[in-house]
């Protein structure tokens, strides 16, 4: 699914498929905070798929950032730590190596309060954040003339 809108930065999301109410909450609040700006939309099966797509796109250098957006439920054995730590280490080094704004907003929450307050709130919202964070981060760039 893919969404134009015409604007001089372009970003890419790329969303979870799991815990979709909670991936669907982050991805509407970000593009809300997006709106009139050119928005390419890409869903994955999990947390775990998210970086490959990141890279692939950031590769292609059409984007002024790309922002990845998912949720992973904390439990009793170690598996969700790793998934984390493997997403947040592939996600810095898409970034580091492309020189393409990543916005790491897989969310890491333990109840059903923390995942609505993060994923569906009005005061603390992490889709929004990670939308003001690449408009602050493609303007930045483009200030810069790095771009």
């Amino acid at each position: 699914m893919a969404s134009t809108r015409s604007s001089k930065f372009r970003f890419a999301l790329v969303v979870s498929e799991y815990n979709r109410d909670y991936t669907d909450a982050l991805l509407a609040s970000a593009q809300k905070a997006l709106d009139g700006y050119d928005l390419k939309i890409i869903r994955v099966p999990g947390a775990y798929e998210i970086p490959l797509q990141v890279q692939r796109l950031a590769r292609t250098k059409r984007y002024d950032a790309i922002i990845a957006l998912g949720v992973v439920w904390q439990g009793k054995t170690h598996h969700a730590q790793e998934i984390l730590r493997a997403v947040t280490d592939a996600l810095m080094r898409v970034s580091l190596d492309t020189d393409v704004p990543v916005l790491h907003h897989v969310v890491s929450v333990k109840t059903e309060t923390e995942a609505r307050a993060r994923c569906m709130g009005v005061r603390f919202n992490r889709g929004r954040e990670a939308a003001k964070a690449a408009l602050a981060l493609a303007a930045l760039q483009n200030a810069k003339g790095n771009r």
